[in-house]
């Protein structure tokens, strides 16, 4: 691991054949960050767009990428991504400033070696997962000391190089540096900003960050490459650290001198403004990006919107632990057991059972009405809150229009945002926030939001949803198809921090091509009236009916019995008679 690189061009149509040659699993590929515009049923989510790839099968997946970047493919089924299926996804521009020969791959991720896929799928849900031994770049890394190979990017003096880092992570949050080289970032997530100079990059799981090295100035050796690990909540930066080697120029492999480690460091994607317990560290949130204007709205619509609705449709998400749970508005995501985007009709949406403090089980979804601009407020806050969250969004880019993070002190003590209101009866501490709302009302007319961003606003597919804050995003619902909306910390998303985005679906019916499997449980009259709650009550019915019909085949087993015997019988008996007849003398 990592599986091959995919390199194309915008543009540029594909398909690849994705074969499953495990014995006993499912599988699908999902496309990261890849928008799936007119190719809904592309985008590899088992039981949302497609039925699984079962063993043995083959899933030929074809479309048509439109914007260049940095993207990734991994598996949506299980733990499959945590145990390496995955790899880089490059679409290439052709007026991409850095030629390819200089451009580089970095895929960072934690690991342990203790676990196998069906043990971690087992700790994730029993919540046992043991902490990472290893950090690895694109593969690479040591455990205790081993000595095991390493990665090193090979670069040379004078040139404008170009690093691709992807977070492939499973659940932890890393640290990125290159100790002695400041990171040009000129893009996220696949789309362009205006460049912002940093020391280190916060890394969540499934996030993107381009940024290029001037190497004009630079001494010639071996840099060292930084990955840590930093705790869930305030972000501490644990001792351990994962290397790679960064060779400038140099045959001799001496190491080059590096300066200034006493100066500040500038941090971008903190989750608060200002870190905890790290005087010397500045931070740079994702929102203070500028979006280059590259890329144009109307790109992003797989179809015409002057005729559509005009309407501004306002959703609050909550994505937290209610009761323990894992859900977004207390709502436990349950995955459906059909293909949702091709047989929508044997999908139960229902989660009427949940309640403004009560978690549910159900296959959450939202619809979103043709064409409507959709504002959604992402927030984390309620007794569930604690840790912050790295959301993504499948089949859009959405514009990060405003964060708001939790006041933080410097010893590390946090003041959640008051902007939000969780409840009419109960203040948001010992509320779930399942039905959160503006404390002031006019905001629901996002315009009138203080530092709103509706200028040049940063493009993502996965932002971090602060601890005790709230993020807000807009898309416009023109992109037909049902897409996955979810936590990309694997064990939460599991759990059930997802839902599905039911978007302008009389309009995909024109995108779906012909042939998909469709795939559904199979259910006899009787067995379909079953469910897993109404087993245990109907146990004792099934023994006693089991019972009754055992009692009558025994009866019918004795009567058979007894009619064989008097077969039997009667032929004796008949035999007898002819043989006295036989041998009585003639009448005279």
């Amino acid at each position: 691991m990592p599986g091959p690189s995919i390199i194309i061009y915008e543009n540029q149509k594909i398909t690849i054949i994705v074969k499953n040659h495990m014995i006993n699993e499912a599988v699908t590929i999902h496309w990261h960050g890849i928008d799936q515009h007119k190719w809904p049923a592309m985008d590899g989510v088992a039981y949302v767009s497609q039925c699984p790839i079962l063993p043995g099968q083959t899933f030929n997946y074809t479309f048509q990428p439109t914007f260049g970047g940095s993207y990734w493919y991994h598996s949506h089924v299980g733990n499959q991504r945590d145990m390496g299926m995955y790899g880089a996804f490059v679409i290439l521009r052709k007026r991409d400033p850095v030629p390819f020969v200089f451009q580089h791959i970095v895929q960072i991720q934690e690991w342990n070696h203790l676990y196998n896929a069906m043990d971690l799928l087992y700790a994730n849900v029993k919540d046992e997962v043991k902490s990472p031994n290893s950090i690895l770049i694109n593969g690479r890394g040591e455990l205790k000391d081993n000595l095991a190979p390493l990665e090193i990017f090979h670069v040379t003096k004078g040139d404008r190089c170009l690093f691709r880092l992807i977070g492939v992570g499973a659940m932890h949050v890393l640290l990125f540096s290159i100790p002695g080289l400041k990171l040009n970032v000129t893009e996220t997530d696949g789309f362009e900003v205006v460049p912002t100079v940093v020391d280190k990059i916060i890394m969540y799981p499934a996030e993107r960050y381009d940024f290029e090295l001037d190497l004009d100035y630079a001494e010639e050796g071996i840099y060292n490459i930084t990955v840590s690990i930093l705790s869930s909540k305030k972000l501490t930066i644990k001792p351990y650290i994962g290397l790679g080697f960064l060779n400038v120029s140099n045959s001799n492999n001496l190491p080059a001198k590096v300066y200034g480690h006493n100066i500040k460091s500038r941090v971008l994607n903190c989750p608060f403004e200002t870190y905890p317990n790290e005087e010397d560290i500045i931070c740079v949130p994702v929102n203070e990006m500028k979006d280059r204007g590259s890329v144009k709205d109307e790109q992003f619509f797989a179809f015409k919107t002057s005729q559509e609705s005009t309407e501004t449709a306002l959703h609050f998400l909550n994505f937290g632990f209610p009761k323990g749970y894992s859900s977004i508005n207390g709502r436990i995501f349950r995955w459906p057991t059909v293909s949702a985007l091709t047989q929508p009709s044997e999908v139960d949406t229902d989660c009427s059972k949940c309640t403004d403090e009560e978690t549910c089980h159900c296959s959450h979804s939202l619809n979103l009405k043709t064409g409507s601009d959709i504002i959604m407020v992402l927030l984390n806050l309620g007794t569930g809150a604690f840790i912050s969250h790295p959301i993504h969004m499948h089949g859009h880019t959405y514009k990060v229009l405003k964060m708001e993070f939790p006041e933080v002190t410097i010893d590390g003590n946090f003041t959640f945002t008051n902007d939000i209101e969780c409840s009419d009866t109960l203040p948001n501490i010992n509320s779930s926030c399942n039905n959160a709302r503006w404390r002031n009302s006019s905001w629901n007319d996002y315009k009138n939001i203080p530092g709103i961003n509706t200028v040049d606003a940063v493009r993502k597919d996965t932002i971090v949803v602060p601890y005790g804050g709230y993020v807000i995003i807009k898309i416009k619902a023109a992109n037909p198809g049902v897409w996955f909306m979810h936590c990309h910390i694997d064990k939460h998303m599991v759990e059930g921090m997802a839902l599905m985005l039911n978007e302008s679906f009389e309009k995909t019916r024109r995108f779906i091509p012909n042939g998909l499997p469709t795939c559904h449980s199979y259910l006899t009259e009787m067995s379909g009236k079953l469910s897993a709650t109404s087993a245990s009550q109907t146990s004792s019915t099934t023994d006693s009916t089991t019972y009754r019909l055992g009692s009558v085949v025994g009866i019918l087993l004795v009567v058979i019995l007894l009619l064989i015997v008097y077969i039997i019988w009667k032929k004796r008996t008949s035999s007898t008679t002819s043989n006295d007849m036989a041998m009585q003398p003639p009448r005279p």
